[in-house]
């Protein structure tokens, strides 16, 4: 009875991986195309940045849902390997409008930011982000400038 149950079992355990794996793979393909569109189009800087931070927001949301954290590693480092250019693109930008405003834009950004619908979400989910990766800098490195590019005008550290 044990060896029929486990007959039975085997391939349900076999397609419950396969659908978590296909899964990833949709929600990284998701990714990639929403940030290759912004940093391609020809959006506002802020904008990009806005919708970089919320991509990477929900891109933390799936992968603390890793309980084997060898699984959340290779998700992270496909993420970020998938992204990076798209990710450096938006950040080079929004460096580049930050630097061009004068003191009156900086305080006005400042103020816009703090009232950023998704900010409550990073700064709940950047820590218990950092805690699980924190040996891995490099996901670090480019998490940092994520929440800094946006946070610097917000008078809030977040690492």
């Amino acid at each position: 009875m044990q060896k029929l149950t486990l007959w039975l079992a085997l391939p349900l355990l076999l397609l419950t991986t396969q659908c978590a794996s296909l899964k990833q793979n949709r929600w990284l393909s998701a990714h990639q195309k929403e940030l290759s569109r912004l940093a391609n189009s020809n959006l506002p800087a802020e904008q990009k940045l806005d919708g970089l931070v919320q991509d990477y927001i929900k891109f933390m949301q799936e992968d603390l849902k890793f309980v084997d954290p060898v699984k959340g590693v290779k998700y992270v480092q496909k993420y970020h390997s998938q992204n990076r250019a798209s990710m450096e693109k938006i950040l080079r930008e929004s460096e580049k409008w930050q630097g061009s405003l004068n003191t009156l834009d900086k305080v006005a950004l400042g103020v816009r930011t703090v009232q950023k619908p998704y900010l409550r979400d990073l700064i709940d989910l950047a820590p218990k982000f950092k805690r699980k990766y924190k040996q891995y800098a490099a996901v670090l490195e480019v998490t940092g400038k994520i929440t800094g590019g946006l946070t610097k005008f917000a008078g809030k550290e977040l690492f």
